[in-house]
């Protein structure tokens, strides 16, 4: 990878509280910092290769453009850092790790049952907005 690359967020693509979460990023996203991977697709098992199976959907994961690996709440600021409207906010998510961590596990351990407050208008908008984001990259990659 390169630093200059866009963070690669990977999501579970059968929640979808966690598609609904991710399609929130893109509203942020205005100069294309995030590419969203399916945990499940080809290319996130490729990628994810080092998180072992049975981890890959506990928790969303991120690559930086170094390479190093971020999941769970570890991951909120470095996308903090790489969207300017959230910037501001990454020195105290980097401090605040324990209790960022915790809300995060908190709410991955309930996903399903708070992502029956997300109505289904909501995750159709969602789904559309990650489809045109992927193929935005894909046409970019080719």
């Amino acid at each position: 990878m390169q630093p200059d690359a866009p963070l690669l967020v990977f999501y579970d693509e059968e929640c979808g509280y966690c598609r609904w979460s991710v399609a929130q990023l893109l509203r942020f996203d205005r100069d294309d910092s995030l590419r969203l991977i399916a945990i499940q697709s080809a290319e996130g098992e490729r990628l994810l290769a080092a998180v072992p199976a049975h981890l890959r959907l506990a928790s969303a994961h991120l690559i930086d453009g170094d390479g190093r690996l971020y999941s769970g709440g570890d991951a909120a600021a470095p996308i903090a850092a790489a969207l300017p409207q959230l910037a501001r906010t990454a020195p105290l998510l980097r401090r605040l790790s324990r209790p960022v961590n915790a809300s995060y596990n908190l709410i991955a351990a309930n996903r399903e049952r708070i992502g029956r407050l997300v109505g289904s208008a909501s995750r159709e908008r969602a789904d559309r907005a990650i489809a045109a984001h992927q193929a935005a990259f894909r046409s970019e990659a080719q």
